[in-house]
């Protein structure tokens, strides 16, 4: 006796009938650009990391008794934890972006001005290299926020949903 006569196969993956137009591609390039200086500017740091230690100290100030070791500690772990979420947004944004998913357009367009926000107020903190850095970083979120809205990704997004 034979099993149930199977279907075609199911298209996995959305966009996958309409290939991503340039400036979605563009955008993905310039996410993974973010995410270089972002790794960049990690190393940075922690070549700079009695600058960031002195910082945390000094924010502080006398309301909290902070060892310079645990200070350091918190720099480190802070920095670490934030390039591994950073870059695992990243990845995750640029996979579904490339594939269609509106979704991840939306949540990384939000998710890149509450960053852009955020890198506006702790720029003055920064020393020069790190704030170059983070200068091209937020250009760069920009510019990839800017073509995922373009007309030819807006048309590529309908599509795709």
């Amino acid at each position: 006796m034979e099993p149930y006569p199977a279907g075609p196969e199911p298209e996995h993956g959305r966009g996958a009938s309409v290939p991503a137009p340039t400036s979605v591609l563009n955008a993905v390039t310039l996410i993974w650009a973010g995410v270089g200086v972002g790794l960049v500017s990690t190393v940075l740091t922690f070549m700079n990391l009695d600058t960031f230690v002195d910082q945390a100290i000094e924010s502080v100030g006398s309301t909290i008794e902070l060892s310079r070791d645990d200070a350091r500690r918190s720099v480190v772990v802070g920095v670490v934890v934030s390039a591994l979420v950073s870059v695992g947004l990243a990845a995750l944004f640029a996979f579904f972006i490339s594939r269609g998913a509106g979704w991840a357009r939306i949540v990384y367009s939000v998710l890149g001005v509450v960053g852009l926000l955020f890198s506006l107020g702790s720029l003055s903190d920064q020393p020069g290299v790190n704030l170059v850095l983070s200068l091209v970083g937020m250009v760069l979120t920009v510019a990839s926020i800017v073509l995922l809205f373009r007309p030819e990704s807006n048309a590529y997004f309908r599509a795709s949903s």
